[in-house]
């Protein structure tokens, strides 16, 4: 039977080397051009010094020498880990860094203690590898990450975790005398050849959610006003597009609000108070909007709630609950306690015709309807004092 040909060790580092030189000028350009994105520098960091720790292996030779392949595999140990590190900076996650570096000085503590063993050695630099990647894995998982990306990412993992894996299993089995030499030989090249290759899957993965994050941020920045931080304009229609395709299932209803004598206010105490009191309105409604409404700024002193699967009677319910906490929520400006009111309109899913635009022409008329009344009730010395909303 033919031996399995085995690859050239020297020639993997270089390639190693190569492959990390590539990598790591993509992860520069991202960095550079992203250098708020926290995870491209951890992500450009561990090419990095993938890069230096093949560099260092190449001076070793097929030979092996001890401090060149301690070295440089304790340096792809501590650049794995920050693989990890950016995938949890990715996730919104802090620390890390110290978890990090302890464990490659343990690994790298082991390697020496074992520098009589080439084949222990071997293990502690296969399972260092191997846990920081299976630490990779976990953290992917568990963050449940959308998107392609991510799952490429996985799955280069996994692949490479198969190959080092292998090299921990042949190298046992070489100290146990059951796998010839050359035989192990063979099977730790391949397993280097398969971790190298899916390095540069995995760092495609993490590009494509880089790219994914990038957008999704556009579309939050796209969708979201800068001032209040609700939904915009833009958000609330496509919410209203999505509620009527599925209004054939289930009621919904919509609350347009607009807040009564904001002008005046804003010429009494100036436009930065006026934007502390949107600011103020926009907060209250968040605290009185339940779990999956939408509450949005129209622009100016308009706002907006889509309600799903509720009926009238409970969208009323909700307009009285947001007048009542309106009216025990005043606005403090300069020391002052300024009370404010607001004129609310609404309409259901149910009502006549289909079509939010149907139903937003229904909610403004009631709106404009509940302000003229306001208008003509209320007196003239309590300009900005709640008034109840009027129902046609």
């Amino acid at each position: 039977m033919t031996p399995m040909p085995a690859l050239d060790f020297q020639t993997l580092f270089i390639l190693i080397f190569l492959n990390s030189l590539a990598v790591s000028a993509i992860w520069a350009g991202v960095a550079w051009v992203h250098r708020q994105h926290l995870a491209a520098r951890c992500w450009l960091a561990g090419t990095l010094l993938s890069l230096v720790g093949g560099l260092v292996l190449a001076t070793q030779g097929n030979t092996g020498a001890l401090v060149p392949a301690v070295l440089g595999n304790t340096i792809i140990i501590f650049g794995f880990s920050q693989f990890w590190i950016g995938l949890r900076r990715f996730a919104g996650q802090g620390g890390g860094q110290v978890a990090a570096l302890l464990f490659t000085l343990a690994a790298a503590a082991v390697m020496i203690a074992l520098h009589d063993s080439g084949r222990g050695r071997a293990i502690v630099y296969a399972s260092g590898q191997s846990i920081v990647m299976l630490a990779c894995l976990a953290q992917l998982l568990r963050s449940r990450i959308p998107g392609i990306g991510a799952m490429i990412a996985a799955i280069a993992f996994v692949v490479a975790l198969s190959g080092q894996l292998l090299v921990v299993g042949s190298n046992g089995a070489v100290l146990a005398g059951a796998l010839d030499y050359e035989v192990y030989y063979a099977l730790a090249s391949y397993a280097l050849l398969c971790t190298v290759f899916s390095a540069t899957v995995w760092n495609l993965g993490f590009a494509l959610m880089a790219v994914d994050g990038l957008h999704r941020e556009l579309k939050d920045l796209s969708e979201t006003d800068a001032l209040t931080g609700l939904a915009n304009r833009r958000a609330f229609a496509a919410r209203a597009d999505l509620l009527q395709s599925e209004s054939g299932a289930r009621p919904w209803c919509l609350i347009l609000i607009d807040l009564n004598d904001f002008k005046p206010l804003n010429d009494r105490f100036g436009h930065l108070a006026g934007d502390r009191a949107l600011a103020h309105f926009a907060k209250m409604l968040q605290a009185c909007a339940r779990p999956g409404d939408l509450v949005a700024r129209l622009g100016g002193d308009e706002f907006a709630l889509l309600l799903p699967g509720t009926s009238l009677a409970e969208a009323e319910a909700l307009a009285k609950a947001i007048r009542r906490k309106l009216a025990v929520s005043p606005l403090r400006l300069d020391g002052e306690t300024v009370p404010m009111s607001a004129a609310i309109g609404l309409a259901g899913s149910r009502e006549g015709e289909a079509g939010h635009d149907r139903l937003f022409t229904l909610a403004d008329a009631r709106l404009y309807a509940d302000k003229a009344a306001s208008k003509d009730q209320r007196p003239r010395a309590a300009p900005l004092r709640f008034q109840v909303a009027a129902q046609g």
